[in-house]
């Protein structure tokens, strides 16, 4: 039967459309032929411009034939809410992803006051409240069971360049490693001992003087051996000012006193072999450097998130870290984190939404403006594991940052 041209007004659910009026990089779907199963379908149609279309009877109801109900569930993948590849999380609208984004950065404001009181009290006092302790992990813990893992690890990584803060350093490097954590299916107890372990792990820099400090820091002038020493010693301090406290495990303190002790031998203390390191130790290695990357650690330029993760792999390659771990970390999070905002070899810009993890290169996105530059009517979602034959093959060129702030404006 040949193809039947209808207004966009006679489109009913249950009509297979074989060709649209706009260009495919205006269409609101991936293809100019599919099935409709939903009226929300037809209405981003017709906000997408859409006037007229051509219906295929042979694959779908014809004009007099009554249309299925409007209740019916959309079941495209490139649909909001629909499932995801292989068991990933649905793909979700742009104004939800927009409020799970201002929410974490929120819940980030909060607990980062709470770490900084709490690590403000200990350079005063010297004692460290294991309470306390257990009480912000307690509070880390809550926030991580409300928000989605790629709002929690964007939320901590966006604005950490130049931020050096150890009170924020400490709280990002818990928030990663519980992460990390949960991505090994670590146990509830196991849990409470790495996230305390990665909050305290660089304790001792409270005893270093901070004139060394920010060398450390700031610089990428290399120490004198004296300073280098009593900058390294901060591993073994921490740990022996928790051992003196008490009520914290030997976990906890191992963490302390060996995240430095590299695989590949080039850390310190150096009478600890990294080989004999435990694997609470080697996650908080894999988060401490990961938000070393962020924030420009020792002088460096800060580095995008993307960026970061790359360079974390390069350095487990070469064997520093554990590289099942940094390969565990990447493929949870993605090569392209969801909310990375991103341009494509088309010309077109887009945010990543959903991570494919058989093709980490390759995730959904939510494409929000066309080659020149103009704003979509209706935000296209991609699957780029998954593309149209018949147009143009798109892929990331490149990551500008994350959701832009006018963007965040426009989808509320």
């Amino acid at each position: 039967m040949a193809y039947r041209s209808i207004t966009i007004d006679a489109l009913r659910v249950g009509m297979h459309v074989a060709k649209l009026d706009v260009t495919w990089f205006r269409s609101p779907f991936l293809r100019h032929s599919f099935l409709i199963r939903t009226d929300e379908q037809i209405e981003k149609l017709r906000r997408a411009g859409v006037k007229q279309l051509a219906i295929d009877p042979a694959r779908g109801i014809d004009l007099p034939t009554t249309a299925h109900p409007a209740s019916a569930k959309p079941t495209l993948i490139l649909q909001p809410g629909s499932p995801g590849p292989a068991g990933a999380p649905p793909v979700r609208s742009l104004a939800w992803m927009t409020q799970e984004l201002q929410d974490a950065r929120a819940a980030r404001q909060q607990l980062e006051r709470s770490v900084h009181s709490t690590f403000s009290q200990i350079a005063q006092t010297g004692i460290v409240d294991p309470e306390k302790a257990r009480h912000i992990i307690h509070e880390i813990d809550a926030v991580a069971k409300t928000l989605t893992t790629h709002a929690l690890f964007i939320a901590f990584s966006q604005g950490r360049d130049g931020n050096d803060s150890l009170s924020e350093h400490a709280l990002a490097t818990c928030s990663f490693s519980m992460i990390l954590a949960h991505a090994a299916a670590y146990d509830l107890f196991a849990l409470q001992d790495l996230a305390t372990g990665a909050l305290l792990h660089d304790i001792g820099l409270l005893q270093v003087p901070p004139t060394i400090l920010k060398r450390v820091h700031d610089t990428s002038t290399t120490l004198s051996a004296h300073d280098r020493r009593i900058h390294e010693s901060h591993a073994r301090s921490g740990a022996i000012l928790l051992e003196r406290q008490g009520g914290f495990s030997p976990a906890i303190e191992q963490i302390v006193a060996e995240h430095h002790a590299y695989l590949n031998g080039s850390g310190f203390p150096a009478e600890t072999r990294g080989a004999f390191t435990s694997d609470m130790t080697r996650i908080v290695m894999v988060t401490d450097r990961y938000d070393e990357l962020l924030t420009g650690f020792g002088g460096a330029s800060p580095l995008t998130p993307h960026q970061s993760l790359q360079r974390l792999y390069q350095e487990g390659q070469e064997g520093k870290y554990e590289n099942r771990l940094v390969s565990l970390f990447v493929k949870v999070l993605g090569i392209y984190p969801v909310y990375s905002y991103v341009a494509l070899t088309t010309g077109e810009r887009a945010v990543v939404s959903v991570i494919n993890s058989r093709k980490l290169h390759q995730p959904i996105i939510t494409i929000t403006h066309d080659p020149t530059g103009t704003p979509y009517i209706v935000p296209l979602v991609i699957d780029l594991a998954n593309q149209d034959e018949q147009a143009p093959v798109r892929e990331i060129s490149s990551v500008i940052g994350t959701i832009p702030a006018e963007l965040e404006q426009a989808v509320r």
